[in-house]
C-alpha cells in the first residue's frame, strides 16, 4: 500500500493493488452561519466558518486549485476593467438612455488615478471575489472634516462583531484569538452610513480616526454575518476535490502503469538459453543478471519516456516447427481509463467555471472530444462570454465603488458617478478589433 501522508501523520491518499482512496481536507457542515463567538475588550465577535478559520481554508484551496484561482483573477480582472471615471447624469434623452457629462474637478482625476484608489480598487475585488467579503476603512484628517482615503483591510484578518457595531483587526487569526495587539474600530450603520457620518462628525468622534465603512459582502448569500463566495458551492458539492484527486490519480496511475496494462507469459526454455546457468559463478549472481534484464524491460515497457513503443522479440522454432523461448504480452483491459479521467477533469473545471458564472469559452477549458468538446470556443463564444461577464459583475462593482462615492460627498462633492472604463471586442466588419465602452 502506498500511503502519502501530511505534516501532521494524517493520510491525504493512498493506492494499493485493488484500491484508491483520498482524504478530504474540509469537514462538511451544515451552514456556515455563527457557530460560536469570541470575546475581546468586553465585545462579543462571530466566528467565521468551522473553528474561525473559513478565510484561511478558502485560499488554501484557491492555492492548489489552478482552474479556481484562474477563474477568480478573471473575474477581479473584468470587474476592474481599465479603472472609473468620474460622470456627472444631466438628464434623460428620447430614447430613454442616460446622459452623463464628465467632471473635469482635478483632485478628483488626481485620485481615482493614483496609488491610493488603484491599491483599494484591486484588493476589495480580491477580498469580495475570493472570500465573499470585504471590510473599507475610511481615514479622517485630524479635524475630523474630511476623508482622506478609503483602505481595505485583508479580509482574512478581521472579524464581525455580534451585534454589527464593531470590527476586529488582527493578523492571527490562523493560529489564535486577538492579543493586545488587535484593533477595534466602530462599523457605520448598514442601512444609512453617510447619517450616521454626520452624527459622529457632530458629536466630535471623527478627528484622526478610521472608521469602518460597513462590510461589503456577496449580495446573493443569506448568511447573517459573512457571505459565502460564489465558489463555495463548488467546494461543497466536492466538485473541487474532484479537481484536486484527478492528477495525483494520473500521475500514480503511470508511476504503476505495469500493473494496470500487461501480462506478460515467459517460457522457462527462455532463461536457459538467455542466462545458462554454466556462464555465471554463482546462483545468486545469475539471479541478479535476471532481475536486472527484466528492470530494463518493465522500465522500457512501462516508462513515461516511452509511450507506444515498438517492442520487437524473437524466438526459435523446434524440430516439429513450434516457437520456443517465445514471450506472449497481452494488454489487459484497464477498468480506471485515463481518458475517462480528463473528461471528469474537465467535467469537474465547468462546474467550477459555472459557479463563478464564468463562460468556460473565455478560458478555453474543455476537451478535443467528449460531452465537455464544445468549451473551447470560437471567436465570437469568447466575445460574447466576456460581454456577459461585464454584465453580471455590474452588482460587485458598484458595491466596490459606494464606499468612494460616499466619501465624495462626505467631503462636499457632490453628483458625481463613477463610470467604468471596458475594452470591448469587436468583429471585423465593424472596422475595428476593440472599443471603448463606459459602464
Amino acid at each position: 500500500m502506498d500511503i502519502i501522508f501530511n505534516k501532521e501523520g494524517a493520510p491525504l491518499m493512498f493506492l494499493g493493488n485493488k484500491t484508491y482512496g483520498a482524504t478530504s481536507d474540509r469537514k462538511p457542515t451544515v451552514q456556515e452561519e455563527l457557530l460560536s463567538t469570541f470575546s475581546h475588550n468586553k465585545i462579543e465577535f462571530a466566528y467565521w466558518g468551522d473553528n474561525n478559520r473559513y478565510p484561511e481554508n478558502a485560499l488554501n484551496v484557491i492555492g492548489k486549485t489552478g482552474v479556481l484561482s484562474t477563474a477568480l483573477n478573471y473575474k477581479c480582472r473584468c470587474c476592474y476593467g481599465q479603472g472609473v471615471v468620474p460622470m456627472t447624469l444631466t438628464g434623460i434623452d428620447e430614447n430613454n438612455k442616460e446622459i452623463f457629462a464628465p467632471v473635469n474637478d482635478k483632485e478628483i482625476l488626481n485620485y481615482l488615478r493614483g496609488f491610493s484608489f488603484r491599491n483599494y480598487h484591486t484588493q476589495a475585488f480580491r477580498d469580495l471575489i475570493k472570500i465573499g467579503n470585504c471590510f473599507p476603512i475610511f481615514i479622517f484628517n485630524q479635524t475630523g472634516e474630511k476623508i482622506l482615503r478609503v483602505e481595505i483591510v485583508n479580509a482574512r484578518h478581521c472579524r464581525l462583531s455580534v451585534d454589527k457595531k464593531h470590527i476586529v483587526l488582527f493578523g492571527n487569526f490562523a493560529q489564535t484569538f486577538p492579543d493586545e495587539n488587535a484593533v477595534v474600530l466602530d462599523v457605520l450603520d448598514e442601512s444609512d452610513p453617510f447619517l450616521h457620518l454626520q452624527i459622529l462628525k457632530t458629536q466630535g468622534k471623527l478627528k484622526g480616526r478610521a472608521v469602518a465603512f460597513p462590510r461589503i459582502r456577496n449580495y446573493f448569500s443569506n448568511n447573517d454575518y459573512y457571505a459565502a463566495p460564489d465558489w463555495d458551492t463548488a467546494w461543497r458539492s466536492g466538485w473541487i476535490d474532484v479537481a484536486h484527486k484527478i492528477p495525483t490519480f494520473l500521475k500514480k496511475a503511470y508511476q504503476n502503469a505495469m500493473s494496470l496494462m500487461w501480462h506478460i507469459q515467459i517460457p522457462d526454455t527462455f532463461w536457459e538459453v538467455r542466462f545458462p546457468k554454466e556462464n555465471h559463478q554463482s546462483t545468486a549472481e545469475r539471479e541478479a543478471a535476471i532481475n536486472k534484464y527484466l528492470d530494463e524491460f518493465e522500465e522500457n515497457l512501462t516508462s513515461e519516456e516511452n509511450p507506444a513503443k515498438t517492442l520487437t522479440t524473437g524466438f526459435s522454432l523446434n524440430e516439429s516447427g513450434k516457437a520456443e523461448e517465445k514471450w506472449i504480452i497481452e494488454r489487459l483491459e484497464n477498468e480506471i481509463k485515463a481518458e475517462e479521467r480528463l473528461s471528469t477533469s474537465a467535467a469537474a473545471n465547468s462546474e467550477i467555471l459555472f459557479s463563478l458564472m464564468v463562460n468556460p469559452s473565455v478560458l478555453g477549458a474543455g476537451l478535443p472530444g467528449g460531452p465537455y468538446s464544445g468549451n473551447a470556443g470560437s471567436g465570437s463564444d469568447i466575445r460574447e462570454g466576456l460581454l456577459v461577464s461585464l454584465i453580471l459583475n455590474y452588482i460587485e462593482k458598484q458595491q466596490v465603488l459606494d464606499p468612494i462615492e460616499l466619501m465624495f460627498q462626505y467631503n462636499g462633492v457632490q453628483d458625481v458617478e463613477l463610470m467604468y472604463r471596458n475594452i470591448i471586442l469587436t468583429t471585423l466588419d465593424t472596422g475595428k478589433s476593440t472599443e471603448e465602452k463606459l459602464a
